[in-house]
């Protein structure tokens, strides 16, 4: 019987060989004598399972007002999703007020695609809104990023809101990384 043999390596810099056939037989490992290949660019992947917390922007007692105007409010943002209506990465951000005097803020949501190096990068374009509090749809801001294909990736977004008139402090909320089959 013949057999083929097919060379495989590894990201260790491992190279044996895979017996193919109807009858095969474990292979050795054997440590490559020639240079690592050089490293590629990093490319878009699926994000780790562990979502990270987000943060919650609150007035600043640091804005050189009195403490008596300081006001709290909410930063809120959806996951990153599919949209309904193109094939494209999108995420909103909106804001809900506690106690400030503020009537509008201007939102602004960056999406994120997660690379096989562990960063997060900007990716799309931001979407920036100025908005009374409460969110729901014409109430929010939006940032989209069409899809190149239906790879499974890890996507998040950045949602900052500031409000008109009021100082505020320069917390943004990351909303946690979803895993959805839209590369960019």
């Amino acid at each position: 019987m013949r057999h083929a043999f097919r060379r495989i390596s590894t990201t260790a810099g491992i190279v044996g060989a895979v017996l193919l056939g109807m009858s095969q037989t474990s292979a050795i490992a054997v440590p490559a004598r020639s240079a690592p290949p050089p490293v590629p660019a990093p490319v878009p992947g699926p994000a780790p399972a562990s979502g990270e917390p987000g943060s919650r922007n609150t007035g600043s007692p640091d804005n050189s007002r009195a403490p008596s105007a300081v006001c709290f409010f909410q930063t809120r943002g959806d996951y990153v999703h599919i949209s309904g209506s193109a094939f494209e990465a999108s995420g909103h951000g909106w804001w809900i007020n506690g106690n400030c005097n503020a009537t509008l803020a201007i939102v602004t949501v960056q999406l994120q695609q997660y690379y096989a190096d562990g960063i997060w990068r900007n990716a799309g374009t931001a979407g920036s809104a100025t908005v009374s509090s409460g969110g729901g749809a014409g109430n929010r801001a939006t940032g989209r990023a069409g899809c190149l294909n239906g790879s499974l990736t890890g996507w998040r977004s950045v949602v900052d809101v500031d409000l008109i008139g009021l100082a505020d402090d320069p917390g943004k909320l990351v909303t946690p990384g979803q895993n959805i089959y839209c590369r960019r």
